[in-house]
């Protein structure tokens, strides 16, 4: 008893050293957002993940079977709603007034409400009932079944739709269990709050492609397209895209990607080798294209060239004098052709700096963004540039632009550009 009295009165006075500095500073305390806290953790870890991809220290199926038990992790965290952030002060006045109180309030409390309520003969304690205590407050489990945990987010997002990081969760979580439909939902909503960004268009397609049994016509090919024109050299967008275009049967369309795509996976065997398979079978179709068309070369008779070849248009870009002052040296210039009516995506575009202009570029069919929308194949098209802020070919509000339409698509044509408003 003696042992145990002694143990409790230094407990005691170990709980009012720990509270003491507490009370005696005279600053804030901050409780930080928990679920801020496991974001920030989960990026920096899968900035990790994408280093060793990049380094080739992991394999692709490795670097996804990484990501999913990470996003898993981070669904955990997101179980339980955030204690909110409080700030307290303790101005030390007060807080030395507190600390005297407690030291003498706290034994004496302790000591009558033990001797008033305890069993001071029962100072062993039942282990096993603890034991047990503690295996049903946890469940008996490590984690939680994965559905829970998906009703928890979706719960979450219940009250903060607006969350765009947790409807992506959301999608991946309910593609790793072939849960497409709701997939496609969630990588939905993602891609509407944060617009025309790869990953979202990405994984959008593939999930909308997955609902009708891998066929990616449709929405899934325009997606697919889109975003392989904003990241050229993003390897998802290049595998999609090449598989898109052999579907559709644009065998050079697919091969240029597949081309494009192979260098960065130097790492990855076995993705190498499946791409050297498509690249070896789209190869061996346009070699017997191209005999068919060898053959009938040599018993056609020779026709002229088509105008088609001749056409392009001469752009000449420069800047007002008040967006002269707006508009930084190193930022880039996007000179483009488009459609008057259609998807947006330019036919024919060129890049350079502001610090180039003001210079003359051709847009013709060798500057086409893809090989089935060329500028030979239209009449009429709208001729701009745009100063681009940020970089991104994607007009933003504040970018600088100019534009002329329509231009009649003929040889020899020209037009001149000034970049002389802004996008609103």
């Amino acid at each position: 008893m003696t042992i145990f009295v002694i143990l409790a009165a230094a407990l005691v006075v170990l709980a009012l050293v720990l509270v003491a500095p507490s009370l005696l500073r005279n600053r804030a305390s901050m409780v930080l957002d928990r679920n801020q806290q496991n974001v920030v953790i989960a990026q920096e870890r899968l900035s990790e993940l994408e280093t060793d991809l990049g380094n080739g220290v992991l394999t692709r199926e490795q670097f996804e079977q990484a990501k999913v038990e990470l996003e898993q992790a981070l669904l955990e965290d997101l179980r339980d709603d955030p204690a909110e952030s409080t700030s307290l002060e303790a101005p030390k006045k007060h807080g030395r007034i507190a600390l005297g109180v407690l030291a003498v309030a706290v034994p004496v409390l302790t000591v009558s409400l033990y001797l008033f309520l305890g069993e001071p003969q029962m100072v062993e304690f039942d282990r096993q009932q603890i034991a047990a205590q503690q295996n049903v407050g946890h469940g008996g489990k490590e984690l939680p079944p994965v559905e829970d945990m998906v009703d928890s987010l979706v719960s979450h997002l219940k009250q903060q739709p607006d969350d765009a990081e947790g409807w992506f969760l959301l999608g991946r979580t309910y593609m790793m269990l072939k849960d497409y439909p709701k997939a496609v939902q969630a990588f939905d909503s993602a891609y509407e709050l944060v617009g025309d960004v790869p990953a979202a268009m990405l994984s959008l397609a593939d999930a909308l492609a997955m609902v009708s049994g891998g066929n990616m016509a449709g929405r899934p090919t325009e997606l697919i397209r889109k975003a392989v024109v904003i990241a050229p050299q993003d390897t998802t967008a290049l595998w999609l895209a090449g598989l898109v275009e052999k579907q559709e049967g644009n065998f050079e369309g697919a091969l240029t990607h597949f081309r494009n795509l192979k260098p960065q996976l130097a790492g990855e065997p076995d993705s190498l080798e499946r791409i050297n398979g498509f690249i070896a079978e789209l190869e061996q179709q346009l070699g017997q294209s191209a005999g068919g068309a060898v053959a009938a070369a040599d018993t056609a008779t020779p026709e002229p060239v088509s105008a088609a070849s001749a056409v392009g248009i001469k752009v000449s870009v420069s800047l007002s004098a008040e967006m002269q002052q707006k508009a930084d040296p190193e930022q880039t210039v996007f000179i483009y052709a488009k459609a008057l009516q259609g998807p947006p995506m330019p036919l024919a575009a060129a890049k350079h700096k502001v610090k180039d202009l003001p210079l003359e570029v051709v847009l013709d069919d060798t500057t086409a963004m893809m090989p089935q929308m060329k500028l030979s194949n239209f009449d009429q098209v709208t001729v701009g540039a745009r100063v681009s802020l940020s970089g991104n070919p994607i007009a933003q509000t504040g970018d600088l632009s100019g534009e002329v339409s329509p231009v009649a698509v003929q040889p020899n044509a020209a037009v001149d550009i000034v970049i002389d408003s802004a996008v609103q």
